[in-house]
């Protein structure tokens, strides 16, 4: 009953109650304040330290060829190399992958001389690169003077394609892609003949008992690109 008088005696003050609206009403203005500077003055700032950045990651790609040839002769073997130029290297941001090209033609001229059986593969040696990748062509054989292809992807995970990535910043993404390490050194490629000869003949002739092989190498490189969306 104290307690209901006191309350009582205050709210019956005039003056008391012309304070504690003034209190009232300053502490609701405070209020709407601090809300406005929340959502309305900070929001913008405090929604972008939300935001995860995401970066358009693209690949300008540029080649290397060299052409080479070889005789080869019956049931034997040869090995031709490539090496990538280092200008190659240094002025791209990785090497992505190899493609080889393996041609020949029936050069004997004898008549009806088919077509010498040609074997050829990539040697897996300590060059780095995807070596284990399931898109490469590491062997190829022809019987029929068609070409082979073979290509070995260099650069892990580097397929040509342009992405979005989200998080880290645009220096996390460039080093991703950028490594000289890859493709730098010799590449072997081993190929063997075996002649094929014409119906009846016993015995490799003098005119068939080689083949030339022309080999095209071409070394696909990379420049990254990374821009904040």
């Amino acid at each position: 009953m104290q307690n209901d008088n006191i309350l009582k005696d205050i709210f019956s003050d005039k003056s008391i109650r012309n304070k504690l609206s003034i209190f009232y009403t300053f502490a609701v203005a405070l209020m709407i304040y601090q809300g406005a500077v929340f959502f309305v003055i900070k929001g913008d700032e405090i929604s972008s330290k939300g935001d995860v950045p995401v970066f358009d990651i693209s690949f300008t790609e540029s080649s290397e060829n060299f052409e080479d040839s070889r005789v080869v002769g019956d049931e034997s073997r040869e090995i031709v190399t490539y090496t990538p130029s280092n200008t190659m290297h240094t002025e791209n941001s990785g090497m992505g992958m190899l493609m080889i090209n393996v041609t020949y033609q029936e050069t004997s001229q004898e008549f009806a001389d088919p077509c010498d059986t040609v074997s050829v593969d990539l040697i897996p040696n300590s060059v780095l690169a995807d070596w284990n990748n399931q898109n490469n062509i590491l062997t190829g054989t022809s019987d029929d003077c068609s070409e082979i292809n073979l290509q070995l992807m260099v650069f892990p995970s580097y397929n040509g394609q342009d992405s979005k990535q989200m998080g880290k910043d645009s220096v996390y993404w460039t080093n991703l892609w950028t490594d000289h390490s890859y493709g730098n050194g010799d590449f072997e490629l081993g190929i063997e003949v075996n002649v094929n000869q014409p119906p009846g003949q016993l015995a490799p002739t003098i005119q068939d008992s080689d083949e030339e092989i022309f080999v095209t190498w071409q070394a696909v490189f990379f420049s990254v690109s990374v821009e904040e969306v």
